[in-house]
């Protein structure tokens, strides 16, 4: 029967770019590239990052995994003991394997604390950032990372100019962004949500010399996670990313029991919000914020919301947003039927705004109907051009 066979990691320096790729039979090596002034981050005495996402792979072709090379005895144990079962109830696709580990190690824990979290400017990652620095703890490192959330085309640019506006965004914190690159999305089949979270993960399980705890965005409230058969992995959070420590780094959820609301009433009150949020999926060049796709809209009417509209100057296009707006408000009271987080904010803007927001919350629940049963074509075409109803 056919394996898959993880037998150890290969480093190689192009200028400043180190890139790490495993060495595998039976499926496309992953890469990741750093940059060289990161070197003595990077873990050498396992396999961990590339472990979690072959583990994927081969339950997704069905087939065996056999590694060869060192890996976490904890985060091996619990891969074979809990988060493999995880992975099967999320994606029922996926295919119950047998997974051999020869070599488990125990590396002592870091004699150092150095604590990270992801940053890509948005609302998530500026909440938890924020947070550390309110009880004075701030983080050593933030990461921004490309595992498939930044599109097919021109992926080097849309990756430099989103790494440069988180950069930018950062500076009122003054710590380093580490940017790391990898072909993981070329590897998977799997869309990108449904498998987001292992890829994060495994990009900061690289580092795991450097980082002894690392602090992950959670976007889902506590009532809505859990483990069940889901379009998207982060709805498993708070079960799945502790299962993936090791003894060297501790992984755990933060922001859980925050709604969207409370999250931006919070960043735009602290002192060291720089004033620049970015949200949007589209990665037309040059990267912005759109100001109409779901999350834009979202993000604009939960600004709305709380009175804080210097932010969408700021961030959107004012202009724009206001042609918009009416329209925006359906498609979010529409959406709200079916999505908490865009349900948070329509609730939020009846508080504020009371029967004035009542004609677009009537029309919302018309559209939601209604939008069922529009022909492909003619909804493609719609949802190209005016995304923010949709």
């Amino acid at each position: 029967m056919k394996e898959i066979s993880l037998k150890g990691l290969n480093t190689s320096l192009n200028g400043k770019v180190l890139r790490v790729q495993a060495e595998v039979s039976g499926a496309e090596p992953i890469w990741f590239e750093i940059n060289q002034k990161y070197q003595s981050m990077l873990d050498t005495k396992s396999v961990d990052a590339f472990f979690i996402l072959y583990v994927w792979i081969a339950m997704e072709m069905g087939v065996d995994l056999r590694v060869e090379a060192a890996v976490s005895k904890q985060l091996s144990d619990s891969v074979l003991n809990n988060v493999k079962n995880m992975f099967l109830i999320l994606c029922p696709r996926l295919r119950d394997i047998n997974i051999t580990v020869l070599k488990q190690i125990s590396c002592p824990p870091n004699n150092f604390y150095h604590s990270a979290t992801g940053f890509s400017g948005g609302v998530d990652s500026w909440y938890t950032a924020l947070k550390a620095v309110e009880i004075d703890n701030p983080y050593a490192y933030y990461m921004f990372a490309n595992t498939g959330q930044h599109g097919e085309y021109n992926v080097e640019e849309v990756v430099a100019q989103r790494a440069a506006i988180a950069k930018n965004a950062l500076k009122t914190l003054d710590a380093p962004l580490i940017v790391v690159d990898s072909n993981i999305d070329n590897v998977f089949k799997e869309r990108f949500q449904q498998r987001d979270v292992i890829g994060n993960i495994a990009c900061v399980l690289l580092l795991q010399e450097g980082i002894s705890s690392y602090s992950y965005s959670s976007s889902y409230a506590p009532e809505d996670s859990k483990v069940a058969e889901h379009y998207d992995m982060s709805i498993m959070d708070p079960y799945l990313i502790p299962a993936l420590s090791t003894e060297r780094i501790e992984f755990r959820p933060i922001g859980i029991g925050a709604t969207r609301i409370q999250k931006l009433r919070y960043i735009s009150n602290a002192e060291k919000f720089s004033n620049k949020i970015y949200v949007c999926i589209e990665k037309e060049l040059p990267i912005k914020n759109c100001g109409h796709c779901f999350k834009c809209r979202r993000t604009q009417l939960a600004l709305d919301s709380i009175g804080e509209m210097e932010l969408i100057k700021n961030n959107f296009g004012f202009s724009f947003f206001q042609q918009i707006r009416s329209a925006s408000l359906i498609g979010l009271f529409a959406s709200a039927r079916k999505d908490n987080l865009d349900l948070e904010v329509t609730e939020e803007l009846e508080e504020k705004y009371g029967i004035k927001v009542l004609y677009y919350k009537f029309l919302g629940t018309i559209w939601s109907v209604i939008r069922n049963y529009v022909p492909g074509g003619l909804k493609w075409r719609s949802m190209a051009k005016k995304p923010y109803l949709w």
